[in-house]
């Protein structure tokens, strides 16, 4: 018997190969044929439609105090996939900077508007909001501040646990917000707060603060809370945190954002969470 070559056995293997499986796509011709036309579909409908599945919640996040800074630190926020509200403060060296850096990485601004505490006040006594101002020194404050961030869409309070408590203050205060089209949320430093209703009697759009992530700086702690808003946002449907320019509040987010978004939840601007 003659040596059979090799390659020849192999051509006959493969062609036997390709007989077979020809037979068998012609005897599953329908099915294949309907699955080949719902991939097309799919290929041409929007990615926006795709992904328009509805979230389990909805997730806005606040990060206070920019300004002070601008370093790998505060920078850092700006490079997160996700959708974050950037709240500065006014009278800084990198406040108005901050504001046109942070539009330009595609996230949002608002003014963080220091307003007198219970306790201490300390720097921008500029712009501090105090009990007992007359409402020409309020307004000219308030958009002394917006002046000075133009790309901020809103504001919020930093400190406040005295002024947010007082209605006129209040009403001054939501009078200018009313003027130039604002949003205000209300970051609650106080129980006694009435900053949110002002506001809605005013019609002045705004919500309000469900968890500060940080105010104690340790990983697990800041994690704990971050999960605590996760879990009012699937309750409530939405929930808004706020959070500080802080290294360890920047780790926690790195990790956990890419988790979240894969358990179904949405990250939001603030300003697409308001309320009358």
């Amino acid at each position: 018997m003659k040596n059979i070559d090799f390659r020849t056995v192999l051509i006959y293997f493969l062609a036997v190969l390709v007989f077979i499986l020809l037979i068998v796509l012609r005897q599953m011709g329908g099915p294949k044929k309907e699955l080949l036309e719902i991939e097309k579909e799919i290929i041409k409908q929007p990615i926006s439609d795709i992904e328009n599945i509805e979230p389990r919640g909805i997730i806005g996040l606040i990060i206070d105090d920019f300004g002070y800074r601008n370093d790998e630190i505060s920078n850092g926020f700006l490079l997160l996939d996700v959708e974050l509200t950037c709240a500065i403060i006014p009278g800084h060296a990198h406040s108005g900077s901050f504001g046109r850096k942070a539009i330009e990485n595609g996230q949002e601004v608002i003014v963080h508007m220091p307003m007198e505490n219970l306790g201490k006040n300390k720097g921008e006594k500029e712009f501090v909001l105090k009990t007992g101002m007359d409402s020409d020194s309020v307004i000219d404050r308030v958009n002394k501040a917006f002046d000075e961030i133009p790309e901020a869409i809103g504001l919020n309070n930093h400190q406040g646990s005295k002024a947010t408590s007082d209605s006129l203050l209040m009403t001054y205060v939501g009078s200018v917000l009313k003027k130039r089209n604002k949003f205000f949320i209300d970051s609650r430093t106080t129980s006694e707060t009435v900053a949110e209703e002002t506001m809605s009697r005013l019609n002045v759009l705004t919500n309000r603060r469900n968890i500060f992530l940080d105010n104690e700086l340790d990983k697990t702690k800041i994690t704990k809370q971050l999960m605590s808003l996760v879990n009012i946002a699937e309750r409530d449907g939405s929930a808004i945190g706020i959070g500080h320019v802080k290294v360890e509040t920047l780790n926690v987010l790195k990790e956990q954002i890419p988790l979240i978004k894969e358990k179904g939840f949405k990250f939001e601007f603030v300003s697409k969470m308001l309320d009358k």
